[in-house]
């Protein structure tokens, strides 16, 4: 009955006021409700969300109070364990557009650049740094390219460059979407050879590396490897588990020659000199492990044609491509 009710909530009201008492065991022991598996612990919850007389209590007592409350659930044995303060959060997102004025200083600035860059007979450059502009160098696009480092998609400064009535040296101001770029074209390459001056900067480092290392394998002709390693201050460093798919040798790098010449010795066999990626090698071969034999190789034989197959067929359009006469106007329409 509920009187019965009344009488049990209050025996265990008064044995959870008492110094010693375990509220969250009692909870378990006696509650009937959701919470007693936790101990009786509701956990935060707001203002509102709980019936009437049960907030009430919970929002209208200090933290460590202990009461009882009747609801139309029954009896309540309830301990205010803490209490926090609401925060709201708001997420405001607002376009920021730039006002009529900015938008016309903006191309104020754009167009008296322009101007003096174009009349004036300072370098570009130099303008650009008194001005306090960003110069972002962009060499040697295509006439398909469409992204610009720093500045996206600029199909229209592209266009610009390779048309044929613009030249070098000449100056125009673009529209982008950030604002207003000031382009000036620098140089143009023609199709073929390139020139000696322009060949150079990617031949030299290719002609040195090739005459120095004729020069160390001349020096070096016929020396053993702890001769080797003396002679050049250097040490014999070991190398295992090498495979032909995968020729890298550590401390080195991708090495396929290297390698290459290594599986093809026998064991003991000490190497000629060879030109690598990275450096002079002379290799002294320890120990040759075969693969294991399969008892199918369908599956490699497969992919072997597939691979080979497709190989052959790029190499078929490359080689018509690069026989015929095509004359690629795409960049003039797109």
């Amino acid at each position: 009955t509920k009187e019965e009710a009344e009488v049990k909530a209050q025996e265990v009201l008064e044995a959870s006021r008492k110094p010693n008492a375990v509220f969250a065991q009692l909870a378990r022991d006696n509650s009937d409700g959701p919470s007693a598996p936790m101990g009786g612990d509701l956990g935060y919850f707001q203002e509102g969300v709980m019936t009437p007389k049960f907030n009430d209590f919970a929002f209208g007592n200090p933290v460590g109070y202990i009461g009882l409350v009747e609801t139309e659930f029954g009896y309540h044995i309830v301990r205010v364990d803490d209490k926090q303060d609401i925060v709201q959060l708001a997420d405001l997102t607002r376009t920021i557009e730039p006002s009529e004025e900015t938008i016309n200083t903006l191309f104020t600035e754009a167009t008296k650049f322009e101007m003096a860059a174009t009349t004036e007979e300072k370098p570009f450059e130099d303008a650009a740094r008194e001005g306090k502009y960003v110069i972002r160098p962009v060499n040697k696009i295509k006439a398909m390219d469409e992204n610009l480092p720093g500045l996206s998609s600029q199909r229209s400064i592209v266009q610009w460059a390779f048309n044929e009535e613009t030249e070098v040296g000449d100056i125009r101001r673009f529209n982008i979407n950030t604002g207003y770029a000031v382009v000036q074209l620098t140089a143009k390459y023609n199709e073929g050879l390139m020139a000696v001056e322009d060949a150079s900067a990617t031949a030299l480092p290719e002609i040195r590396k090739e005459k120095k290392a004729q020069q160390i394998m001349t020096e070096n002709a016929g020396k053993s490897l702890e001769e080797l390693a003396t002679a050049n201050n250097t040490i014999i460093s070991n190398a295992s588990a090498l495979t032909v798919k995968t020729p890298t040798i550590p401390g080195a790098g991708r090495e396929p020659a290297v390698v290459g010449t290594a599986f093809a010795m026998n064991e003991g066999d000490t190497s000629q000199l060879i030109k690598g990626e990275t450096g002079i090698f002379l290799i002294e071969l320890t120990k040759k492990e075969a693969a294991p034999a399969l008892e199918n190789y369908a599956t490699y034989a497969g992919n072997l044609q597939s691979s080979n197959a497709l190989r052959v067929n790029n190499a078929v359009y490359t080689a018509l491509k690069n026989k015929a006469e095509i004359e690629d106007n795409r960049s003039v329409f797109y």
